[in-house]
């Protein structure tokens, strides 16, 4: 007989010359002894756990960077779907925090479900990076087609190197032991896991409630803040008529009037919608003269004549412009843009034409104003009038 390798010792036992081992036990404790062999997380696994932080920091980052370029879309009074926008970003980007999260906790203690963590941290790196490049599976494709894009981009340069090089370090020999071995068993961590899962639920919805307000908020329509409001626009441009047929002698009177209020087509920072008054009068026919005394009085005061000729049909157009009050009691110049318009044409029906610039409406107007020179058709278009 050979003697053993190891002596006996006190504690030691002594196996009886003859005696067969019971290989299975003995080969279930050495596997045992095998699969929880590791008791510390080798380096790469917790450099995995730093990527995985890291990664989830720059998933912050590229959220709160694409809430600011959709926060650069506000404008007072336009709904441009900045609600759905940044929700859509969140509801994307935000799943990837608590899971890299959950993933680096298991990766402290191994096992197969830490790899399988971190296998669906790198698969929804992957997943919403191409939808963040892909505009057309987004929500609200075409008002987010303009930036989604760039948003992918930035996710893959800052994303994509943490999950390369992880992919990397977990295909590590001592990694895929790390991962394969049975799990350290000192805690459990379904507990702590459901309170990421919860507390990241709760961000998510103090985000999203935040994301809705602000929206609201910065559409919502201001107090009026412009220099040109409606109220006494058409007013103003009445004075003008009146001004003017002031200055004709033996003026008859008018045969029709003829009022457009019509949208400009833009809004005032406060959100507010914007509109040009058209006012026409039609003339009865007058006494020669007419003309240059509507040209003299539109050289004087408040007024400054821009033409005064013929034009293609061989007719006088005489054009000034007037200047427009605005609030505070200041005034543009007279070739400002905003400044009421005025044309006469000498026609067998002579025409008084007057344009307002665009104001900004903050209520719908109601007041009507009677007309000057008893016309017998009186026509108001674009506004009801109530009193």
């Amino acid at each position: 007989m050979k003697p053993l390798l190891t002596p006996p010792g006190p504690d030691a036992p002594t196996v009886p010359t003859g005696t067969v081992v019971n290989s299975t036990v003995a080969g279930g404790a050495a596997e045992t002894a095998v699969l929880h062999a590791p008791t510390r997380a080798p380096m790469s696994i917790q450099i995995l756990r730093l990527l995985l932080l890291a990664a989830t920091a720059t998933v912050v980052a590229t959220w709160l960077w694409a809430w600011q370029g959709v926060q650069a879309y506000a404008w007072p009074g336009i709904d441009n779907g900045l609600t759905e926008r940044g929700l859509a970003y969140l509801l994307i980007l935000a799943p990837a925090v608590p899971v890299n999260l959950i993933a680096a906790l298991r990766l402290a203690r191994g096992g197969r479900r830490a790899g399988r963590y971190l296998a669906a941290a790198a698969a929804l790196a992957a997943v919403q990076t191409l939808l963040l490049l892909t505009p057309s599976a987004m929500p609200l494709a075409e008002t987010m087609s303009d930036g989604s894009t760039n948003v992918g981009i930035r996710h893959l340069v800052t994303t994509g190197p943490l999950v390369f090089a992880g992919l990397w370090l977990a295909t590590s020999t001592k990694a895929r032991a790390w991962l394969g071995a049975a799990p350290r068993t000192r805690r459990r961590l379904p507990g702590l896991e459901a309170a990421v899962w919860c507390l990241a639920l709760a961000c998510v919805f103090a985000m999203g409630t935040e994301v809705r307000q602000w929206s609201h908020a910065a559409t919502a329509t201001q107090a009026p803040g412009g220099e040109y409001r409606e109220p006494g626009t058409w007013a103003g441009l009445e004075q003008a008529v009146t001004e003017t047929t002031d200055a004709v002698p033996g003026f008859a009177g008018a045969t029709a009037r003829t009022l457009d209020v019509q949208p400009c087509g833009y809004q005032t920072p406060a959100g507010l919608p914007t509109y040009r008054y058209l006012l026409t009068y039609e003339l009865r026919a007058t006494e020669p003269g007419a003309a240059e005394a509507i040209a003299a009085r539109w050289t004087d005061g408040e007024f400054t004549l821009t033409y005064d000729g013929a034009t293609l049909a061989d007719t006088r157009l005489i054009t000034a412009e007037r200047a427009f009050p605005a609030t505070g009691g200041t005034y543009p110049t007279a070739t400002g843009a905003h400044a009421i318009t005025l044309a006469y044409t000498e026609a067998p029906t002579p025409t008084l034409h007057l344009e307002s610039p665009c104001v900004e409406r903050a209520a719908e107007p109601t007041e009507c104003i009677l007309p000057q020179g008893d016309p017998a058709t009186d026509t108001i278009n674009g506004i009801t009038c109530r009193d």
